[in-house]
Order: structure tokens, then C-alpha cells, then sequence
């Protein structure tokens, strides 16, 4: 394991960081939604852009992600179009045109990582892949489980296939039935 360091801050390190997600539907909320959380000190900001309204408009997206950089200043942002099957808010878009706007976004350089499940078709992850790399953008590969907990070696395997992949950061999001899974 080697610790990544994101505009000062070190994910992977000794300490824990704290991600902030935001789920504003619009370009207001977002940034007010920013503005209420940024005074209690979150170390990353995630934009989970699939609650975003205006997702399909890459132009807007993009507008906002610029006022976005603005008001968190230096904290690295994480942009996330979560998938429905992995508890994302049920947008129009398909995947295809879920890795064009992963692709401005990244050309933006707006954002420090990008988030993509890696239960994506392997051609989205290859081209998610290739145009993080192009722009100096990390990638977060992501497995997601909302019913249960899966065990230790499938959750090691899962850590495995992400890196694999060509995760900068390998991610898995369960769910704990009980204190043993925690």
C-alpha cells in the first residue's frame, strides 16, 4: 500500500480522511451545499454528479465543476456518476455517454480522481482508464455490495481485480449485517 498524496493530503497514510459527499441537484445547491460543509473541515469533497439534474449537459457539468474547484479551493475532489445497480440516483444516461463525460471532465482538470465501478463493461474501464492517464487524473476503481458483506478473500480478490484494471485507488462499499462484518 502506498499513500497517495492529494493536493497535501495523504489518502492512503496513517491517518484516516474524511470524504464529504454532494448531492445537490443543481449548480446552487451544489455550491451552497459546498459552502455549509467546508465549515466542518472535510479533508476530500465527492461530487456524486448523478444527482445532479443537468448531468446529460457536459457544458453545465463542467461550468460547475469550475465554480466547484472554486469554492472547495485546495480539498481534491472526487467526481462520481454512480451507477444505479450500486446505489446511484437512476439517471438517462447510458455508459457510453457516461465515459464521454468522465472523459471532459478528466480533460478538465477540475477534478483529482474519478470514480468507475468495476463491474463497468471492460471497454468503458479501458477508455476510463486511458483518459485519466492522459490528464493526470487518478482513477478509483469501485465494487459495491448493498446487501451483504461478502467475505475476506472475495473482498481481497475485489482489491486485486481493481488494481489489475489500473486502479490508482481500489474502493469496495458493503453492507454490514452485523457486528462481525463490521
Amino acid at each position: 500500500i502506498k499513500a497517495i498524496d492529494a493536493r497535501g493530503r495523504k489518502l492512503g497514510g496513517e491517518t484516516p480522511l474524511l470524504c464529504t459527499p454532494l448531492v445537490g441537484r443543481t449548480r446552487e445547491r451544489l455550491l451552497a451545499e459546498a459552502a455549509s460543509v467546508l465549515r466542518q473541515k472535510p479533508d476530500i469533497i465527492e461530487w456524486r454528479v448523478d444527482f445532479f439534474d443537468a448531468i446529460g449537459d457536459t457544458a453545465t457539468v463542467i461550468e460547475t465543476a469550475r465554480a466547484l474547484r472554486g469554492a472547495v479551493a485546495k480539498r481534491p475532489v472526487i467526481f462520481t456518476r454512480r451507477a444505479e445497480r450500486g446505489g446511484g440516483e437512476p439517471t438517462a444516461m447510458g455508459d457510453a455517454a457516461v465515459v464521454e463525460l468522465y472523459a471532459a471532465v478528466a480533460a478538465s482538470g477540475l477534478v483529482d480522481f474519478i470514480d468507475f465501478e468495476t463491474d463497468n463493461d471492460l471497454e468503458h474501464l479501458r477508455r476510463v482508464r486511458e483518459s485519466t492517464r492522459r490528464h493526470g487524473i487518478r482513477l478509483i476503481l469501485s465494487y459495491h455490495n448493498l446487501s451483504y458483506t461478502p467475505g475476506q478473500d472475495f473482498l481481497v480478490d475485489r482489491f486485486l481485480e481493481a488494481e489489475r484494471l489500473g486502479a490508482d485507488v481500489a474502493m469496495v462499499q458493503v453492507m454490514p449485517r452485523d457486528r462481525a462484518d463490521v
